[in-house]
């Protein structure tokens, strides 16, 4: 660029800035003051035209404690202001505090927010202050939408019944409104003041109008017969206040209601163990009523149940497991979650062995947050079956959606709109931005918790990784639970928790197992009792502490009569045969407990007690999945309908498996792994054969067929009795990867596709050329060279076949796949061949458009060679046949190519002229990198 040229951009550039400030001043003359959002409410911010003031961000605490005050109250006098900061303070003393103080307020607002935002916010006249006009408070607009005003300090609430019974009289007030009252109410008053004295009186009386806002809402619900949200309103409730058992009654009745009968009474128990936790209390009558009312079969819904939103997580924590010896986790997972809170992103990783406790802490990690007023998202990776790319995430998303009752097509993956480039990379990023973007707009604080993430696919966890680097200045917590024995050296998890490490993205807080001295509380509230040392000190010596082997072992013990209690202490019971020391040597003369030397023999004991049926049910689900519904299971167990359904009760009763929204789950990983792994061989594969063929059959009655589980049916077909049919699967779940940006996944399918071809001793040239082209690309988008070398040449080899043979265009466009390959690599020497070879194949005349292709190669090679005349020569002859064809994209690249070439031949002023030629042909938005990409 010339001295004349490089002034002229400068002028221009000037030009541009001094109009945009212009316009940006037009804009600010004359236009409304910008609103001022306070919140109170689970956090204390001010914000105001995008810009955020933090708790932490004030410097003076009274200061804040002022503004505080004045927002809620809205007016406040200076002797009150002097009190309330100062009260030993004289007048005079006071009166110099409170103007030091407020001159600190001032300052810190408009530092922050602003210039002119303390005028707008407050004002200070005859020894008053006043909140201004445009300043938004989220706990008065609460209490306006609520339609309870406040008066004297006290609250006034809506009548109710002496019992908590919700009215069923008609209630005129607009659910509309109610319900974005509660939307506002995300956490208590000021969670960062809980000892200040003036807060306690107004936190208690928000908290009051908040239940009982939710409760009238519930009314109109259950009117209504939207049980649905009467349930998420309800769950949220006890969630906030596990005794509030007004709230347990009520959704015992919603859930009944609505014809969730396990659930209604799973409700019941979960509110009696709150109480007795909380308050030392059994039920009131009316609870023990209607739970007897629920049980008998006198309350229940009258049509086939509704479809219910997932309940929110911590809800479904099992209450009766206490977290034991995990005090310091705990602490510094609050310290995490307050980070998160103040918009300081975590990501945290909990590593444990299986069953050591990764989930139960995690939940209550999810439950101290959600009371805090966080957002609570949840997805799961579930080993051993098909993977689907981003699954976990999707998974949390679409719950999320449901819960607050919004489309399911606002979910980033599974509704993502390609930028338009044509460039899979940029659509890939551009997926990953929305996800960001998705996950940093929601209101409230948030955790998302993945667990079991080191099963998950590559594709999931390059956006978890991308997540962790574009949320630190986010108010969100990523947590995830993996096994540390699942990492394996020079596989995808390890590379990210090497990353994450390398990057100091994260923090990993490791579970280890439980010490002696923590067994008897986990064995305590499942045997109802205390246990004596000798029994404590076995289970600790036979499970070495894991919580879940703790657990299993206690029910098997109490299930087989093991036990007795003795001077109020469980113990092993003496003088049974089954109390024998099994072979091995005692410890310190304890007995050896007489249960299965290891879980699987233990789980599959305890399934078999259950019955004949309940062991053929549960196997058969242990072949579907960690989730599987009634449909396919009778379809795969072949058992009469009624032995199902009271295998299904049994194994609930024994709590082996859990409902859901959708059917059931297994309520351990390892439990399902127990009866697999008891299963043969062939009796694996055929139970294979018939959960892929149920599973097709069901999908095809569909509208979507089986598109959204085609990864479950190669996973299927690929480990059944019929692997030929897993081909196809195969295949189309590699597309469906490849199509959303999935490319490891991807590649992942297209070669177990290759692999099962040649198992089955499939020769199909035709099928595998395909997949081996498709190989050839993905490698190489991937930037793994040899591979992508390798399959491309592989496809150039295969030998005609049955009246196939490989289209000699189609050989052309994959020799220059393979050159492209090499040039990005620098492996210049084996370049020329393909060539050479290339030149060969095509025909100028009927391979018009891939002659131009390759002339473009030819010139990139020369290029590289730094046969720069050469290059030229080539770029020319490609843009000769491009434009003879009047093809766009061909004639941009030339022009490109040329435009580099005149670069290093010194020729600046014609590369320039090739720049704006190719500008003015194809604008300045389609993307035409692929010189550059193999030139840098």
């Amino acid at each position: 660029m010339t001295a004349d040229s490089r002034v002229a951009v400068r002028r221009l550039w000037k030009q541009f800035l001094s109009s945009t400030t212009r316009k940006r001043h037009c804009l600010t003359m004359g236009s409304p003051p910008q609103a001022i959002h306070v919140f109170l409410l689970g956090r204390f911010e001010v914000a105001r035209g995008g810009r955020v003031l933090r708790d932490s961000d004030w410097t003076r605490r009274k200061a804040a404690a002022l503004f505080q005050r004045i927002a809620l109250e809205r007016r406040l006098t200076k002797d009150q202001a002097i009190e309330f900061l100062w009260s030993d303070a004289d007048a005079a003393s006071g009166a110099n505090n409170l103007y030091r103080t407020l001159h600190a307020l001032r300052q810190t607002l408009d530092t922050a927010l602003g210039a002119h935002t303390a005028n707008a916010a407050l004002t200070f006249e005859d020894g008053i202050f006043t909140l201004g006009d445009s300043v938004w408070v989220d706990a008065r607009e609460f209490q306006r939408l609520a339609h309870l005003q406040p008066f004297g300090g006290v609250y006034t609430e809506r009548s109710r019944s002496a019992q908590g019974r919700l009215p069923t009289s008609h209630l005129p007030l607009p659910t509309s409104e109610l319900q974005s009252a509660l939307d506002l109410y995300t956490g208590d008053l000021l969670p960062d003041e809980l000892y200040a004295e003036w807060t306690q009186v107004p936190r208690d009386a928000l908290r009051r109008l908040f239940r009982e806002t939710a409760l009238t809402l519930v009314a109109h619900y259950r009117e209504a017969r939207d049980y649905a949200r009467a349930i998420a309103l309800l769950s949220r409730l006890v969630m906030r206040d596990r005794a509030d058992e007004a709230a347990h009654r009520e959704l015992m009745r919603a859930y009944a209601l609505a014809g969730r009968r396990h659930d209604a009474l799973r409700q019941y128990q979960i509110a009696r163990e709150a109480l007795a936790a909380e308050l030392d209390a059994p039920p009131e009558p009316e609870t023990a009523a209607l739970y007897t009312q629920i049980l008998n079969g006198e309350l229940g819904a009258g049509s086939p149940p509704v479809s219910l939103p997932p309940a929110p997580i911590p809800i479904q924590i099992e209450d009766d497991i206490p977290i034991v010896a995990r005090a310091r986790e705990i602490e510094t997972l609050r310290a995490q979650l307050d980070a998160a809170r103040r918009g300081q992103g975590q990501t945290v990783l909990l590593a444990g062995d299986a069953g050591v406790g990764k989930t139960r802490l995690a939940f209550e990690t999810l439950r101290i947050g959600a009371a805090a007023g966080m957002t609570t998202l949840i997805g799961a990776v579930y080993e051993q079956e098909g993977q689907m790319p981003y699954q976990p995430f999707i998974e949390a998303f679409d719950r999320y959606l449901a819960e607050q009752q919004r489309p399911a097509g606002e979910n980033p993956i599974t509704h993502f709109r390609r930028t338009g480039s044509g460039d899979p990379q940029q659509d890939h990023w551009a997926l990953f931005k929305s996800v960001a973007a998705f996950l940093t707009s929601i209101r409230a604080p948030t955790i998302l918790l993945i667990d079991d993430l080191h099963a998950a696919d590559e594709a999931t966890l390059r956006l978890f990784h991308y997540l962790a680097r574009h949320t630190r200045a986010a108010p969100a917590l990523l947590l995830a639970a993996y096994r540390p024995d699942a990492v394996v050296p020079a596989r995808p998890f390890a590379t990210l928790l090497n990353t994450l490490y390398r990057e100091r993205l994260s923090q990993t807080i490791t579970l280890l197992a439980l010490p002696t001295d923590a067994v008897a509380p986990v064995l305590e509230p499942i045997l109802g009792g205390q246990v004596d040392a000798e029994l404590a000190a076995a289970v600790h010596e036979m499970t070495e502490g894991n919580p879940f082997f703790i657990r299993e072992i206690a029910r098997a013990l109490l299930k087989g009569n093991q036990l007795e209690k003795d001077d109020g202490q469980w113990h092993l019971r003496r003088g049974d045969p089954r109390g024998r020391p099994t072979e091995g040597r005692p410890t310190e003369g304890r007995p050896m407990l007489p249960v299965p030397a290891d879980l699987g023999g233990l789980v599959r004991e305890r399934v078999a007690r259950l019955g004949e049926g309940v062991e053929a049910a549960l196997t058969a689900a242990a072949v579907i999945g960690r989730e599987f519904d009634y449909e396919t299971l009778r379809g795969v167990a072949v058992l009469p309908d009624p032995v199902v359904l009271d295998a299904l009760d049994a194994a609930l009763a024994g709590y082996l498996i859990e409902e859901t929204e959708s059917g059931y789950r297994f309520r351990h990983p390892l439990i399902r792994r127990a009866l697999y792994d008891s299963l043969s061989r062939a009796r694996r594969a055929h139970l294979h054969t018939r959960t892929a063929e149920t599973v097709e059959s069901i999908s095809a009655r569909r509208a979507a067929g089986v598109a959204p589980i085609v990864e479950t049916l190669a996973h299927h077909y690929d480990l059944s009795d019929r692997r030929d049919r897993a081909l196809d699967y195969l295949i189309q779940a590699g597309d469906k990867a490849a199509a959303i940006f999935a490319f490891e996944v991807a590649v992942g399918y297209f070669e177990r596709a290759l692999a099962l071809m040649d198992a089955l001793g499939l020769a199909d040239h035709a099928r595998r050329w395909k997949l081996l082209e498709k190989l050839g690309w993905w490698y190489n988008i991937l930037a793994d060279t040899p591979r992508a070398v390798a399959r491309f040449e592989q496809a150039i080899a295969l030998p005609p076949e049955n009246g196939w043979q490989s289209p000699r265009r189609d050989r052309v466009r994959l020799h220059c796949g393979a050159a492209v390959a090499l040039i990005t690599a620098g492996h210049l020497d084996a370049v020329e061949a393909h060539l050479q070879t290339a030149l060969q194949e095509v025909d100028e005349q009927e391979d018009a458009a891939e002659y131009s292709d390759l002339l473009y190669n030819v010139a990139q090679f020369r290029w590289h060679r730094g046969e720069y005349r050469e290059a030229y020569d080539a770029a020319q002859s490609s843009l000769a046949v491009a434009e003879r064809i009047a093809k766009p994209e061909a004639i941009a690249r030339a022009f490109e190519m040329l435009a580099l070439v005149c670069h290093s031949l010194g020729e600046w002023q014609t590369g320039i002229q090739y720049e704006q030629r190719r500008a003015t042909l194809v604008g300045p938005a389609l993307d035409v990198t692929d010189a550059f990409d193999t030139h840098l």
